[in-house]
């Protein structure tokens, strides 16, 4: 049997009881028939990725699979976030033969922004509300058009129109439409859905790889000619998973804002025994990724929901308490190999600690170099050839500093204040009277969390998929304003008609 058919069968087997669990807290929220779509969608695309012996294929089949979303889902908006981790994210080039060699760096969510994002946002570009602008559309824009104007540093136009293109599809589109597109709580709350959705059988296949020591992807990026990530990364002697996202930290970065997106999910439904099982299914990725960035991530965003509610606090301690005791009794050695790979208390992999220290001092001297637009060729400086790993790379891991030493000072002001203004406006609603329908608390947390982990990881794989898309659902929750009666409802604010929009050519 060759090995990428087994793969897949133990990918299967390993996600098969989160569809079981999915389908107990999604019904309640979008319904058996649509719970069914994004079932078999996944389902399709998980298999497709084992069975195409070229991206090319994959490509095309992932159409199929999208086309059929179109037809059947109700939303199909959504489906762009249950698919992202359904297939290794890792790309290859295109372009047009004799004429450029590279026109862009496709992936699997850049071609789901192509085959579902892309039709959407052209219908709700019709619409001329759609194309009021607003201070953080200003921030974002202006990012984006910093590294496009940037790259024409590189002299060469097949960069210039890769970096247009991987720009154009990894933010404007999914920014652009889920900032226009969410218009209702409901809306809001399905997106997180979603979020908590497509990482359920992704960290289960995660928690696998743990236990058995087998990435089960790289087999999958190498008939696609392409890089196969991490690999085998061990630390404390334990193999980080790393699933679809092909590098263990994106991989805890997808587990973490999955539990968040659970946590912050506000339903009629109360947080019941599935729930818990999703919970835990969740946890157990984010430990078997053996991250701790994630790790702090998430507990930035647990500290953040728990400190405005004491009732909640006192179940989470109470729960907490015996949890750990138990566990202590049952293997006491596990909770001390826990806490030896805290950072800060724990002392393994201490020389992770020191590169990230060292990196941090050397990237500040190349900065000072080219302080306001960075330079294309900052690796090459002798600052940083100094942390060249043993692997022949130079692992920026720090978001923040990966912006500032290749496009300046001034993009990063863009990025960060975006995110700020993002979370300043969460944080005021947040301080309001908690709405029925939607826990600012909740999202204002997860966005915490990922501006806390961004900076322990460079944007790669998965990672700014995720927050660009999120961060737009909560400019979209600042346009909706929900802050009135009729927005806090559950039905949508335009018109039915106008609310086709999220079926382009419906």
């Amino acid at each position: 049997m060759p090995d990428y058919i087994k793969a897949l069968i133990y990918v299967l087997i390993a996600s098969g009881p989160t569809v079981f669990i999915v389908r107990r807290i999604a019904v309640p929220v979008i319904g058996e028939d649509e719970f069914l779509v994004w079932r078999n969608c996944w389902l399709a695309t998980t298999c497709i990725s084992f069975l195409s012996n070229s991206f090319l294929v994959f490509s095309g089949l992932l159409l199929l699979v999208c086309a059929y979303g179109f037809k059947k889902a109700r939303e199909p908006l959504y489906l762009y976030i249950v698919l992202m981790f359904a297939a290794p994210c890792v790309s290859v080039n295109f372009g047009i033969p004799g004429l450029f060699a590279s026109i862009t760096a496709l992936d699997p969510p850049r071609l789901l922004a192509v085959f579902i994002l892309l039709p959407i946002g052209v219908s709700l570009w019709r619409d001329k509300g759609n194309r009021k602008v607003s201070l953080a559309d200003i921030f974002a824009g202006g990012y984006v058009l910093m590294i496009c104007a940037l790259a024409s540093r590189l002299g060469d136009l097949n960069s210039v129109l890769r970096a247009c293109m991987a720009q154009f599809l990894g933010v404007v589109v999914p920014y652009f439409v889920f900032s226009r597109a969410l218009r209702t709580a409901s809306d809001v709350n399905r997106t997180l859905l979603a979020f908590a959705v497509a990482a359920l059988p992704i960290a289960a296949i995660g928690t696998f790889e743990f236990l058995k020591g087998w990435p089960v992807y790289p087999g999958v990026a190498a008939r696609w000619d392409s890089a196969t990530g991490s690999g085998y990364l061990f630390r404390d002697g334990m193999l980080r998973a790393s699933a679809t996202s092909m590098i263990s930290i994106s991989f805890g970065f997808m587990c973490m804002v999955g539990a968040g997106c659970l946590f912050a999910l506000k339903t009629k439904e109360r947080f019941g025994l599935w729930h818990y099982a999703a919970t835990a299914v969740l946890l157990a990725g984010l430990f078997a990724s053996v991250s701790r960035g994630p790790w702090l991530g998430l507990a930035i965003c647990v500290a953040v929901i728990l400190s405005t509610n004491l009732k909640a606090a006192s179940k989470f301690v109470a729960a907490a308490v015996p949890v750990g005791a138990g566990l202590a009794l049952i293997s006491a050695s596990f909770i001390y190999r826990f806490i030896n790979l805290l950072p800060f208390v724990g002392r393994a992999d201490k020389a992770s600690e020191t590169y990230r220290s060292d990196l941090f001092d050397a990237a500040l001297l190349v900065i000072r170099q080219h302080p306001w637009f960075g330079s294309p060729t900052f690796l090459k400086a002798p600052e940083l050839q100094k942390m060249m790993q043993g692997q022949g790379l130079i692992d920026i891991v720090n978001s923040y500093l990966q912006i500032t030493l290749e496009f300046g000072v001034v993009t990063l002001i863009f990025f960060a204040a975006f995110f700020i203004l993002n979370a300043a406006q969460l944080a005021i609603l947040a301080m309001r009277k908690a709405p029925k329908h939607v826990n600012y608390v909740g999202i204002l947390g997860v966005l915490l969390s990922i501006m806390f982990t961004i900076a322990t990881t460079s944007s790669v794989t998965f990672v700014p998929y995720i927050y660009w898309t999120f961060a737009a659902m909560g400019v979209a929750l600042m346009r909706m304003g929900l802050g009135s009666t009729r927005q806090e409802t559950a039905e949508p604010i335009v018109s039915k008609p106008q609310m086709r929009v999220l079926r382009a050519g419906a």
